[in-house]
């Protein structure tokens, strides 16, 4: 397309336009669309730009006395005045960068002229803006002009992300896009190991088979684990993962433990084989010279980690079986009701692949670790213990992207997430978000994010994002591609749920009818 059929606008002089912030242009042969990108050649390079804004004007409207007059004389002003001929679209731009003759990115230092002509950008060169890579993980299209956002996975997830959104504005579903195109991946481009905290059991598609000719099975590259099956050994446990867990010890209960801890790894050594807490507390029980003002409290806290079931001699499953190479492991937690619980877990686990890379590289490859409901595990204000994961998934978010070791976070709720880690996350995908709390939670923790681009999201549709970040350096507002996985199972309208229940009734009542 010559630039003549890519012409859509010329550029025009306002009090405040052009300028290096801001451009307006009046819309010629062309449609143009808020969130549009745009391209404008002057002597800096090719100016990139996004529409923020589309305005409609016609004179014959401005004067609102002249207007109301001739309504209220009974007498039409478009049958008297030619008025569809002076009806004009305006936008409004804001300019990203401009890529300079030597093919470099700037910043526009200079302003574009008046009478400009405003073209759709070119999809070359606003791919190479953009960052897009032609063997990147396939998200989405940008709708003007129409172009795949493909993004490297290096720069998407090496400094970990965040997807944020409200409830029902496709966070799951684009997750679900993102897992699949990490599970394509091929050994010659990288493949990462994937582990996904599971809330709702919204991903637990991945790992049942479908042959229905429609959806595309990933069951051979994952693995489901349900909660009740996990077991955290406590052979070879760190004393100082307990005191995380028991954070209200005092200094002799913890020196007390860390004996009985060295005792029980001493007797097995000379065969007395694995430990578990009941065997913690039974040599706690005998220990001599221990005051009971000490091993009570200690004993106490120790049955109440016992409850849970969820300590074992050994781990299960261990860890080498929960991260490999192009695999997604999902950590089932749907059932799992006590928060407490669940954030052991996900501490232990964030705990155990963390240092496994931190430690010695070559134990378990570089892996992506996913978490659904972030703010129920990292929240802004909470005490360390109701918030036992936080530390770590810090701790990830500080160093981890010099290991190999990449988080993603999700959640509903930004305001509630510690901005500490979100601050961490380099790049953003930012979904619906229209409560004002999260959005200057979001506004403040996201670089790059300018308040036109924040009034933007409270008018994306469900499906649509926005990225802002390492991944791109500029927004790129995008709509999420179709999924190839099989819907999940919790994708079921109210009526449909209420349809099956009423169905299901329907065939006990039979059953009960035939057996009698």
């Amino acid at each position: 397309m010559d630039q003549e059929d890519n012409n859509i606008g010329i550029v025009v002089s306002t009090l405040d336009s052009p300028s290096t912030s801001k451009i307006n242009f009046v819309c010629v042969n062309k449609l143009v669309h808020k969130g549009q990108y745009v391209q404008i050649n002057y002597s800096q390079g090719h100016l990139i730009g996004l529409v923020t804004d589309v305005i409609k004007t016609n004179r014959y409207f401005e004067n609102n006395e002249s207007v109301k007059e001739f309504e209220n004389s009974n007498v039409n002003i478009s049958e008297q005045f030619p008025t569809t001929e002076w009806e004009f679209l305006q936008a409004v731009v804001k300019p990203l960068g401009v890529l300079n003759q030597e093919g470099f990115f700037t910043r526009a230092t200079l302003p574009i002229s008046p009478g400009s002509k405003v073209l759709i950008a070119d999809k070359e060169v606003l791919a190479k803006f953009l960052h897009l890579k032609e063997n990147g993980l396939f998200l989405g299209n940008i709708t003007h002009p129409d172009l795949e956002v493909k993004f490297d996975l290096n720069r998407l997830l090496q400094k970990h992300l965040a997807i944020l959104a409200q409830s029902g504005a496709g966070k799951s579903y684009l997750t679900s896009v993102m897992l699949e195109e990490i599970l394509d991946r091929t050994t010659n481009q990288g493949r990462i190991a994937t582990v996904l905290f599971d809330t709702h059991g919204e991903y637990s598609n991945f790992s049942i088979p479908v042959n229905d000719g429609i959806h595309k099975d990933y069951s051979s590259k994952s693995i489901r684990i349900n909660s009740f099956d996990i077991k955290i050994g406590c052979t070879g446990l760190r004393p100082g993962f307990l005191f995380s867990l028991l954070p209200n010890l005092s200094v002799a209960q913890k020196r007390e433990l860390v004996n009985v801890i060295k005792k029980l790894d001493e007797d097995k050594k000379h065969g007395a084989g694995p430990y578990d807490l009941k065997d913690m507390i039974k040599e706690i029980e005998v220990q001599e010279n221990s005051r009971e003002n000490v091993t009570k409290p200690l004993i106490a806290a120790l049955y109440e980690l016992d409850s849970y079931k969820l300590f074992g001699k050994t781990d299960k499953p261990s860890i080498l079986d929960v991260v490999k190479s192009g695999k997604l492991t999902i950590i089932d937690l749907a059932k799992e009701i006590n928060l407490r619980k669940k954030q052991i877990i996900l501490y232990y686990f964030a705990h155990k692949l963390f240092y496994s890379r931190a430690n010695s590289e070559n134990t378990i490859p570089p892996f992506l670790f996913v978490v659904e409901e972030a703010h129920q595990f990292a929240p802004e204000t909470a005490t360390k213990e109701n918030a036992l994961a936080k530390n770590i998934l810090e701790t990830i978010a500080r160093e981890g992207r010099k290991f190999g070791a990449c988080v993603c976070l999700i959640s509903q709720r930004p305001v509630k997430l510690s901005s500490t880690i979100l601050s961490q996350a380099n790049t953003h995908i930012i979904l619906r978000v229209t409560n004002p709390y999260d959005l200057k939670h979001i506004g403040e923790s996201s670089e790059g994010l300018d308040q036109k681009s924040i009034e933007m999201i409270t008018s994306l549709r469900v499906g649509e994002a926005l990225v802002v970040g390492e991944a791109s350096n500029y927004p790129v507002f995008f709509k999420v591609r179709k999924k190839n996985s099989a819907d999940s199972h919790l994708d079921v309208t109210l009526t449909g749920l209420a349809k099956t229940f009423e169905d299901r009734e329907k065939d006990q009542d039979k059953d009960v009818d035939s057996f009698i």
